[in-house]
């Protein structure tokens, strides 16, 4: 449904994976069909986890750094006929066959159960759809704003409904579907698929799913996430009322998988993708879980400020969800 409605299409598993790693180098043969494309992808650095390092990204100290070989994205489209594809997308796509080929190789050197991705603002966007398609164990988004987590439902109340008589803030409504710039940093985030909404936001009301929903697919996976506070009088672009929300909404599938801990959402107050070590010390904690099996580590975290949002939490359950996750797993 996210890619009929707003990603454009999404390349599956192709028929056939086989590769080599050599060093800090892996070499990708992919087939689908009669079709059979190469792909290169380096992993440079030292330390154990491998990070695919997205623009204000929050990382281990230690890490490799994941990089992809040109022109992927269009032999990608080639192996599967496609006319447009989304960059994010293709991202995931060659996380995902780097994993591959890390598994048929063991011997490698490097260990594709510590692949991660992360990165902020209009990278926060990419790292949150590479996150999602693809098989990542951990995410880090930061502050990603319409065009990424943000709720559409409650943006669009925000922007052109009701809730704009609430909404108080120094700049503009939140960034959303409609508002969305086509290029930037990892962009452009939606294709042509999302064009009958950016035409028309107020069908979002239409759509089967809201971004809450595209998040919590990361589930049992590892997911850190992070967005800018967004109370009376603040800097409200991004709308990290909006992005809370999706979050709020999510948390409850990983706590229905029985893995609660890992997931951990934070909000604070700093400047765009400027938050300080402290205020992230969430990320760590997730990587002390997820990298070095440390059960210990404080990642069952849901942390919304009461003046960060422009819309109180305690509405949010009456107005935005019709469904009760204790009720579904009886």
């Amino acid at each position: 449904m996210a890619a009929k409605y707003l990603y454009g299409p999404v390349p599956g598993e192709p028929d056939e994976v086989t590769g080599t790693v050599s060093g800090g180098t892996v070499s990708i043969t992919a087939k689908v069909g009669e079709k059979t494309e190469s792909f290169s992808a380096t992993i440079s650095g030292s330390g154990d986890v491998i990070a695919l390092e997205l623009s204000g990204g929050i990382f281990p100290s230690s890490r490799k750094k994941l990089s992809f070989g040109s022109g992927f994205e269009g032999k990608i489209r080639n192996l599967f006929g496609l006319s447009e594809l989304n960059t994010n997308i293709a991202n995931g796509w060659m996380i995902d066959r780097v994993m591959d080929v890390l598994e048929q190789n063991p011997g490698s050197g490097h260990d594709p159960t510590k692949v991660m991705v992360s990165g902020c603002s209009g990278c926060g966007k990419g790292a949150y759809l590479a996150g999602v398609f693809s098989r990542a164990p951990v995410v880090v988004i930061v502050e990603s704003g319409g065009g990424g987590v943000a709720n559409l439902r409650q943006a669009e109340w925000f922007r052109h409904g009701e809730g704009g008589s609430v909404w108080q803030c120094s700049d503009a409504k939140p960034q959303s579907i409609d508002n969305l710039e086509d290029s930037g940093i990892c962009g452009p985030w939606v294709t042509s698929a999302a064009r009958w909404l950016r035409s028309d936001p107020s069908k979002v009301y239409n759509l089967p799913f809201d971004t809450h929903m595209i998040l919590a697919t990361i589930a049992p996976r590892h997911l850190v996430h992070f967005t800018n506070a967004n109370g009376r009088n603040s800097w409200c672009h991004l709308g990290g009322t909006c992005e809370a929300l999706s979050a709020w909404a999510a948390k409850p599938v990983w706590k229905a998988l029985g893995v609660p801990e890992r997931m951990g959402f934070q909000m604070y107050s700093a400047n765009h993708c400027g938050a300080s070590g402290s205020q992230t010390a969430l990320a760590g904690e997730m990587f002390k879980r997820a990298f070095e099996g440390n059960t210990s580590a404080n990642t069952d975290v849901m942390n919304i400020l009461d003046n960060g949002v422009q819309q109180p939490v305690n509405e949010w359950k009456d107005m935005w969800v019709d469904w009760d996750m204790e009720t579904v797993l009886q």
